[in-house]
């Protein structure tokens, strides 16, 4: 118990020094470390944050030693001799023996004996321990911490799947479908999400962990828009951003005591965002690189839209 609460409060300290350096890599635009790097970093930091236990003292197998220790000689005492009688020289006790007799006390009596390594030795009573010590109660507010965490975000991922079966349709326009098709060959995707439109999205995105879907909102986007979008969420699938997003609200809950777990997230989106970017440009000419840039700031103003 106390050893995870301690691997616990390292990687707290280890994390959170992490996150600094990387969120300050991120503001130098100069730096040789981008956002592609930079997500890779992410990805190894939540790995290692995503399993609070000692890995070290998993692997090792405590083997009991056993020493094999040689037994005492036995002590051999004189015999008497036949009819009572002793022989004419006495033996002498052993040294040990000599030790443990007893010896004449300041008042003409006798002294007692010391303890021999016979007399058996009492054990020093243990301390009780309270029932509910310090290490409990911090482990169980930090297990009932990440509990709801984990409850809250299940449920709304329910939810949200709920609404998707109720308003989602998949895409039957033929130059959506067209341009979803030729975009998916020019990444050389095997396999691709689901191609649907929804009602109620401002923007499109890329949804679902086993089953990810790419979801358009209705009516709102056509012609060059529309491919530049749909370029832009189908790199997403291709670098499986959505398992590194997933992955570090796993970490949120189980660090939802550290302030900076949950700017890890933000950092995360951000730069998955800007890696996701970079990856896309590399895949335009330069004449579309403007179009492309006022396609993604009209989606973040679309999002920024209070609704009416």
């Amino acid at each position: 118990m106390n050893q995870i609460l301690l691997t616990l409060g390292g990687l707290t300290l280890g994390g959170s020094a992490a996150v600094i350096l990387l969120a300050l890599l991120g503001r130098n635009p100069k730096s040789h470390y981008g956002a592609r790097w930079r997500c890779w970093a992410w990805l190894l930091l939540c790995l290692r944050l995503a399993v609070p236990l000692p890995l070290l003292s998993l692997l090792q197998t405590a083997a009991p030693i056993q020493v094999d220790l040689p037994n005492p000689p036995a002590v051999t005492h004189p015999q008497p001799q036949p009819g009572g009688g002793q022989s004419g020289e006495q033996a002498e006790p052993p040294a040990g023996e000599q030790n443990n007799q007893h010896q004449p006390g300041p008042a003409g009596g006798t002294a007692s004996a010391q303890l021999s390594p016979a007399d058996p030795v009492q054990p020093q009573q243990r301390e009780e321990r309270p029932a509910f010590s310090t290490a409990r109660i911090l482990l169980a507010v930090w297990l009932a911490g990440a509990a709801v965490m984990l409850v809250w975000s299940t449920w709304a991922h329910m939810q949200f799947l709920s609404y998707l079966r109720r308003w989602a349709a998949p895409v039957t326009e033929p130059a959506a479908v067209q341009a979803f098709n030729q975009l998916g060959d020019q990444l050389g995707l095997d396999r691709r999400p689901q191609l649907l439109v929804c009602q109620g999205l401002k923007v499109p995105m890329l949804a679902g962990l086993l089953r990810p879907a790419l979801l358009l909102p209705r009516g709102s986007m056509t012609g060059e828009e529309l491919g530049l979008s749909l370029l832009h969420e189908l790199t997403h699938y291709r670098r499986r951003d959505i398992w590194l997003k997933t992955l570090a609200m796993w970490v949120n809950a189980l660090h939802w005591f550290n302030p900076l777990a949950w700017y890890l997230v933000r950092l995360v989106e951000r730069d998955t965002e800007l890696a996701c970017d970079e990856a896309a440009l590399r895949r335009l000419p330069p004449e579309l690189y403007s179009a492309y840039g006022q396609t993604i700031l009209a989606a973040v103003a679309r999002l920024k839209e209070k609704p009416q």
